[in-house]
């Protein structure tokens, strides 16, 4: 199999798979939407909030602000050998915000502070958690810890993942048209001439990810070491079958 990119951008990329097949495409596909693991907020301690927000939905805001993940050695939770949390499956965030001044102020994700030497965030424009009037206060503890979106959405890095194939429907997998005449009514699209037997072998595919968690090729390469793993773990289990 061979990847070509078309194109390559900080929020997408589309690439060609060649030599390969429909079944892997979409394999690919639910990988990247499901299984590639990230890093978000799992666990939230507030010490104090008498901000308008009630606490379950700041915890649900933080929960939902993307992690750059590209570069983590984390293991997942159930991995460890911890009781609850440490350095070598979480990350722990600070946020400690008072208001004194008339004036409005925005709690956002550059008020989230760690220890870690590696840069959580990368916005173009960082969220916004909460609004404070004077006199008010949040301050709270979060651990992140990492994990894939099969087990909450939190987790996933891509917000869409398509792929096509056939584009003049040669296989005539789907009926484009039901008009009585159909260049008439749609000039200048065209069917080639069918072939019902036509073995696909490029697909075409598109991948938008969620900023901040990862770089559209890094996903990709990602979600493969991903699929490549499943794949190993099934011939594994295969030939020591008893």
């Amino acid at each position: 199999m061979k990847v070509e990119v078309i194109s390559s951008n900080d929020e997408s990329i589309k690439f060609i798979l060649k030599n390969s097949s429909i079944s892997f495409a979409n394999s690919l596909r639910r990988v990247l939407l499901s299984e590639v693991p990230t890093i978000a907020i799992d666990l939230v301690e507030i010490e104090k909030n008498n901000t308008v927000l009630p606490d379950e939905v700041i915890a649900h805001r933080l929960g939902l602000i993307p992690i750059y993940s590209t570069n983590t050695d984390l293991k997942f939770h159930n991995e460890c050998t911890c009781d609850s949390h440490c350095s070598e499956c979480s990350i722990s965030i600070d946020l400690s915000v008072s208001n004194t001044d008339d004036a409005i102020r925005l709690v956002t994700s550059n008020d989230l502070f760690t220890s870690s030497d590696t840069p959580l965030f990368k916005f173009s424009k960082p969220p916004l958690l909460a609004k404070l009037s004077k006199n008010q206060t949040l301050k709270l503890k979060c651990i992140a810890r990492k994990g894939i979106a099969k087990d909450h959405s939190k987790w996933c890095p891509v917000s869409v993942v398509s792929y096509e194939y056939d584009k003049t429907n040669k296989r005539r997998d789907t009926d484009l048209w039901y008009e009585e005449d159909i260049e008439k009514e749609w000039e200048g699209l065209k069917q080639d001439e069918p072939d019902i037997g036509l073995d696909i072998t490029e697909i075409e595919m598109g991948v938008e990810v969620i900023e901040g968690v990862y770089e559209p090729v890094s996903v990709v390469r990602a979600g493969l070491d991903v699929l490549k793993n499943k794949v190993s773990n099934l011939i594994y289990l295969l030939e020591n079958e008893e």
